[in-house]
């Protein structure tokens, strides 16, 4: 046996007695922790209550801590005893570092089981402990031996200021690492975790509401809101059972999508304050006001911000890697076809990030490439539709009605809008109801929406009152408004500015009144977390109102479409964001029902992401710059090794524009 077998077999006979003991001790602390926790959990209180049956997972943390004190005597003096040395502030604080964040990993479970699926059974408490105390052991095991018990040579060896093991492990963090992605990944987790507790079990708008209901087969499937949301909330009550699961699905798209961006930018730049700027977006205000909200429009503005995280992935696949590429275009086009399907006038905004994706795939796609992608973009939008409309059946609304009748009785008088009825050949009940919402929009002054703020509606009927009138509301638009052009632009204009300079919905503070009244659905978040996150948001508003502004962000896309050369490798996708905000907020311009932030949330994403790409652009260039008057003096050493040097934001692509 040769010197190098003997010492695998070595280190494998050691290791092997180190996995026994930890095991040894392991379960000796897992048979304490899970006795502690039963008993705060299941042991009677005085005032005849069940002692922190209603606080699983302070029950949870409290047995975890006694756990610790097991595991540090028994792997300290038993499993680690060859490598015992002087208790020293670095090894405590580390066993206590990474304790802590045990701590956490076996309490995410029960929160889960509780509060998102739940389960509060003694069972369902202790399966789901069972699951995180079993991923909490791998942690503590690998970084047990690796960064807490160390040798005391290795200790001694260790140069002053030096951290030995725990100074390698945040070298790996440092420029160059390749643990980076595992800490941006831990981030985005925490951060996505964090939102969907304060937000738990989501926000519910008055159309969530209606879908909520619909998901729960209390009120007929209709196409007013897009069924496909309907659907994928059926699905996730059928397989969770729990209304949270939707809110949970946001936050995770989103928190995804920003840490794939977040890994892309630290690959190019090798930069760890400008990857953690990307999730950070997630952070802000404008962005942040609406992440717990289950709205038609957050789902669309994160797919569409998913489908752009994987262009921007795409951009470095290695070439000749046509089975990735086209995977990925197949990727990229279902978040595509799920914007488009959740909302009906995403279309305009999807076309410039389609052509993002396919040139982030195919520097020169050619002809027949672009008709190969565009078929696979217009099948699995059809083929989403149909089976969408298949498996919900909905009931025809006409949903698009309401905006011609806007237009009719904001630009006609009560009684040009009777007289355009007459001739339309409108029935005398419908007559009456559209003249009497002209006559209360002018006295209310309400300057738009006017099916739901003027319309006397037939609450019984729902929304799908106005489905029996469409042809009379379409010929009477047809009819009257190439007469009253003028009126008609001055109103269209006037809504529309409304919709640019009118912040609106700085934040949504609760679940919309009418919403059911059910636990899981009524529950109110932790209100001092909410209270703490609403003040950031309104506080912003205050300070900074532009963010909460249409026009800003049509200024900032404009910017962004127009110039023809920004810093750094992104160009191209910087003008495609840029053109893909500006058609979504424009299309609004005929169509606007009302002034609401909700329809500029894209554009607000969009411009946010493209700002901070042309800071990342910026603040790369500016340091790979030498300093003003310094003579340029050839690289020695290591560093002159170009395999050394990582690629910056300046550095031009090779598949992409020249910087």
């Amino acid at each position: 046996m040769t010197e190098r077998a003997r010492r695998a077999r070595g280190r494998v006979r050691t290791i092997g007695r180190e996995v026994a003991a930890f095991g040894v001790v392991g379960a000796v602390a897992f048979v304490a922790e899970t006795a502690a926790f039963n008993l705060l959990v299941l042991h009677p209180a005085s005032g005849g209550g069940w002692g922190l049956a209603g606080a699983p997972v302070v029950a949870s943390g409290l047995a975890t801590l006694l756990a610790m004190a097991v595991s540090w005597f028994g792997n300290r003096y038993w499993t680690y005893r060859d490598r015992r040395g002087p208790v020293d502030r670095r090894e405590v604080l580390t066993f206590v570092a990474v304790n802590l964040v045990g701590l956490a990993v076996t309490a995410v479970p029960v929160y889960v089981s509780r509060e998102w699926l739940g389960l509060a059974s003694p069972l369902s408490y202790n399966v789901a402990r069972l699951i995180g105390w079993a991923a909490a052991t791998v942690l503590r095991f690998t970084v047990y031996r690796t960064l807490v018990f160390v040798r005391p040579e290795e200790a001694r060896a260790r140069p002053p200021g030096a951290g030995g093991r725990w100074n390698a492990l945040v070298r790996g963090v440092r420029r160059g690492g390749t643990s980076w992605p595992w800490w941006l990944a831990a981030v985005a987790a925490f951060c996505g975790y964090a939102v969907a507790t304060v937000f738990h079990p989501g926000y519910l708008s008055a159309d969530s509401t209606d879908q909520l209901r619909q998901a729960l087969g209390e009120r007929p499937t209709t196409d007013w809101h897009p069924p496909v949301l309907v659907l994928l909330w059926r699905i996730l009550l059928g397989t969770t059972g729990s209304v949270g699961a939707m809110a949970a699905l946001q936050a995770a798209v989103l928190w995804g999508s920003l840490w794939v961006l977040a890994l892309v930018m630290w690959r190019r730049t090798a930069s760890r304050g400008l990857s953690l700027a990307v999730l950070a977006v997630g952070l802000a205000p404008q962005v942040m006001n609406l992440t717990g909200v289950v709205w038609k429009d957050v789902h669309m503005a994160y797919a569409l911000l998913a489908a752009c995280a994987v262009a921007f992935t795409a951009r470095e696949v290695p070439p000749g890697r046509s089975r990735t590429r086209w995977t990925l275009l197949v990727l990229g086009v279902l978040c595509l076809a799920y914007a488009v399907l959740v909302r009906k006038n995403a279309f305009l905004a999807v076309i410039p990030v389609f052509v993002l994706l396919v040139l982030a795939l195919w520097p020169a796609p050619g002809r027949r490439r672009w008709s190969a992608a565009t078929g696979v973009l217009l099948a699995v939008t059809l083929g989403g539709s149909v089976a969408v409309s298949l498996a919900t059946t909905p009931v025809a609304t006409r949903q698009y009605t309401q905006i011609p009748l806007d237009d009719l009785v904001h630009v006609l008088t009560p009684a040009q809008v009777r007289a355009a009825a007459e001739k339309a050949g409108a029935d005398g009940d419908f007559r009456d109801r559209v003249t009497a919402a002209a006559l209360t929009c002018r006295k209310n002054g309400a300057a738009a929406d006017a099916y739901f703020r003027c319309y006397p509606r037939d609450l019984s009927r729902g929304t799908t009152e106005l489905s029996g009138h469409t042809d009379v509301v379409v010929r009477m638009w047809t009819q009257q408004m190439p007469k009253h052009w003028t009126g008609y632009a001055e109103y269209r204009l006037r809504v529309f500015a409304g919709l640019l300079f009118q912040g609106t919905q700085s934040f949504q503070n609760g679940t919309y009144p009418g919403a059911l009244q059910r636990p899981a659905v009524t529950k109110a978040p932790n209100d001092t977390l909410r209270a703490a996150l609403q003040s950031y948001v309104t506080g912003s508003a205050r300070d900074l109102p532009f963010l909460f502004q249409g026009w800003f962000w049509l200024a900032v896309a404009a910017v962004l479409a127009l110039r023809r050369r920004w810093p750094g490798p992104y160009t191209r996708e910087l003008r495609l964001l840029g053109t893909s905000a500006v058609l979504y907020i424009l299309a609004y311009l005929p169509t606007a029902p009302a002034s609401n932030y909700r329809y500029i949330y894209w554009p607000a994403l969009a411009g946010t992401l493209g700002l901070l790409l042309i800071a990342a652009a910026v603040v790369t260039r500016r340091r790979a710059a030498p300093p003003e008057g310094a003579f340029a003096r050839p690289a020695t050493g290591a560093a002159s090794d170009p395999s050394q040097r990582r690629a910056h934001v300046g550095t031009p692509d090779q598949r992409g524009p020249a910087a």
